[in-house]
């Protein structure tokens, strides 16, 4: 598979793909409509578009288990301009782990924890991600997303969080899913055609020569 054009965007559509999702949710259990904020959650990010969901990615590491896979190669065929095939040797994906912070907004905290009923429901339904759930063109780089409920944050890291964005301490959801980032650059492949020719010796022979 060649690199296609644009394939680093995954980070991004990955954002848009988990909040549609959740857009999509709400418009099931009967809300018309519920506008979606990747910014981070300030207040004036909000201001104007309740109710709101917000799918702010707070963290981005390397996962773990791909880190070692990165250090391998792979073997693609690319067609060339006039037809013929070229075999290229590209880096293996770097898998990234993409951390969700996901808060709810509305003009009551009562119908803020109806929304977020609805947004926790709408991720355990779809533990994984796939076909036209998927948003943007870079996502034709994978078959699906694995899309996973975290363990709570610490509630002081939770605190100075939404102390850092002047918001008073507000609950909130997280979830994480991984994505790959494929390098663009290559290098060609040069097979042995022809082997070598390889001789063979009587060694009983050599030692009757010698003695």
């Amino acid at each position: 598979m060649s690199v296609m054009v644009g394939q680093h965007h995954i980070i991004k559509e990955t954002s848009e793909t988990i909040g549609q999702l959740l857009q999509g949710t709400f418009r099931e259990a009967g809300y018309k409509r519920v506008h979606l904020v990747v910014a981070a959650p300030k207040q004036e990010a909000i201001e104007g578009k309740l109710p709101a969901v917000s799918v702010y990615l707070y963290n981005l590491t390397l996962d773990e288990e791909g880190i070692s896979a990165n250090r391998n190669q792979r073997i693609e065929q690319e067609i060339q301009p006039d037809g013929s095939v070229k075999e290229v040797a590209r880096d293996q994906p770097l898998w990234l782990r993409l951390d969700y912070l996901i808060s709810t907004w509305a003009q009551t905290p009562e119908e803020e924890q109806l929304l977020m009923g609805v947004a926790i429901r709408g991720i355990i339904e779809h533990p994984t991600l796939r076909g036209a759930e998927l948003k943007g063109d870079s996502m034709a780089s994978v078959d699906y997303i694995p899309l996973l409920l975290s363990q709570r944050l610490d509630e002081g890291v939770l605190s100075r969080f939404w102390a850092s964005l002047n918001q008073p301490l507000k609950p909130g959801i997280q979830c994480w899913t991984t994505v790959p980032l494929f390098p663009s650059g290559s290098s060609p492949v040069t097979r042995v055609v022809d082997p070598p020719e390889v001789r063979f010796f009587d060694l009983n022979k050599l030692n009757r020569v010698g003695g």
